[in-house]
């Protein structure tokens, strides 16, 4: 018999014991489902951490902090200035925030500002503003931080084109509720005020002023920037103007946690890095971080990999019993076709295509059920997470392909042992077996 007709015949063989097939198959299925979903999780997953990255990072930033030599120490109480500083700083009140960080001061922003490829340096302003607040309303806390061109925001009213100016300002959706105003499209143009109060210092007290900013835009909620959503933004000479005001004469003045550094072109980002580290500063580029998601997506991944493999291991014995079952069955048919003249590697290629068509089917069954699944799920998890047009699953056909032929391999050496007991069979003592 030429190979094609055994292929049709091992079909034929197993469309008789339908049950027995689809129970088996399903076994196989049960891996391969699990496979083609972890798969395009991961695929999903590694997309989506990109478009995170992207949306809040520029490929030509770097984010730089400076490493603490005594971070091993709990500093000491530093009376009329020390709260200020953090606070100046951005770090809070709390002393816990800034163990393990050096304070970047203007010497070092120079010092990183003369570094080649280096096209910009700016220090993280995050000036303590004590309320935000517009005619007629209540006074709101709130939090100030610098405007980005790089974040790429949604807006639910107005836009800024890359540029805001400097009386400026943009509200997130939510400020623009608790403010009054009717809907976001209401805000653009009105006038807020932020209150904030000069840091006491040694010479004088506290001195409180608001400062008045044209809503330019109203940021809405997204799925993609995290980066100072749900923030005021203001642009770096206004912020920096307000940073002077709150701090300016305390000990906290110029004193900064991170800067962001720009450089000319994103192949030089690894360069100034390690220009940066040889200088004592920790640098942090948009690779790195997209490094670190994707490392934890791919443990994640590996985890449910593993629990798919578990399940085709499981299945391995499913089909080897399947088809020692079927030799044991069909003993008389397989000595009925030795003895009309079958060869004895007919036989075993017999069984063994039976094998491959369990894993095809389990394999199709699995990850076409895993696709459908994925397509149907994928627009409710978006809306769920918030994640526009991105969808979390993304099947590749390369990918549920791979699984396929994959399985359908491993079905074949699980069936060489069943088949190899076929093919040895005596086709004389099988006629003799009831």
């Amino acid at each position: 018999m030429n190979t094609l007709d055994i292929f049709r015949r091992a079909g034929r063989s197993l469309k008789q014991a339908k049950a027995r097939t689809i129970l088996t198959s399903l076994a196989i299925g049960v891996g391969a489902f699990t496979i083609t979903i972890s798969l395009a999780g991961g695929q999903g997953g590694r997309d989506y951490a990109d478009a995170i990255v992207n949306s809040n990072t520029d490929v030509r930033e770097l984010l730089v902090t400076k490493e603490n030599e005594d971070a091993d120490t709990i500093p000491e109480f530093e009376p009329n200035g020390a709260g200020s500083a953090r606070a100046a700083a951005g770090g809070g009140g709390g002393g816990g925030f800034t163990r393990g960080l050096q304070f970047i001061s203007l010497d070092d922003v120079e010092k990183m500002a003369d570094i080649n490829n280096v096209t910009a340096v700016t220090p993280s302003f995050s000036p303590a503003v004590d309320y935000i607040t517009t005619e007629g309303q209540k006074k709101y806390q709130a939090t100030v931080s610098p405007f980005s061109p790089s974040v790429s925001l949604t807006f639910a009213a107005g836009s800024t084109n890359g540029n805001l100016e400097n009386n400026q300002i943009i509200l997130a959706e939510n400020f623009a509720t608790t403010l009054g105003f009717t809907n976001p499209a209401d805000a653009i143009g009105k006038t807020v005020q932020i209150g904030a109060t000069k840091q006491r210092t040694v010479f004088s007290g506290a001195v409180a002023q608001e400062f008045s900013y044209e809503v330019a835009a109203v940021s809405s909620e997204s799925g993609l920037a995290f980066r100072s959503q749900g923030s005021l933004l203001l642009n770096e000479t206004a912020i920096s103007q307000l940073y002077t005001f709150v701090s300016e004469g305390t000990s906290g003045y110029n004193r900064f946690l991170a800067a962001s550094v720009i450089v000319a072109e994103p192949d030089q980002a690894e360069v100034v890095k390690a220009t940066l580290e040889e200088q004592g500063f920790t640098a942090q580029t948009s690779a790195d971080v997209l490094g670190t998601v994707n490392t934890f997506i791919n443990v994640l991944l590996g985890v449910l990999l593993g629990f798919g493999a578990l399940a085709v291991i499981t299945s391995i014995f499913g089909i080897v019993n399947t088809q020692y079952i079927s030799v044991l069955e069909r003993t008389q048919q397989i000595g009925l076709m030795k003895a009309l003249g079958m060869s004895q590697a007919d036989v075993g290629k017999l069984f063994t295509f039976e094998a491959a068509w369990i894993g095809f089917l389990g394999g199709t069954i699995g990850a076409g059920l895993a696709v459908i699944g994925g397509i149907i799920a994928n627009p409710a998890i978006s809306r769920a997470l918030d994640l526009g047009d991105i969808s979390l699953l993304i099947f590749s056909p390369l990918q549920v392909l791979a699984v396929i032929v994959g399985l359908v391999l491993i079905s074949i050496v699980a069936g060489i042992l069943p088949a190899r007991k076929a093919s040895k069979l005596d086709p004389i003592e099988a006629l003799r077996t009831e």
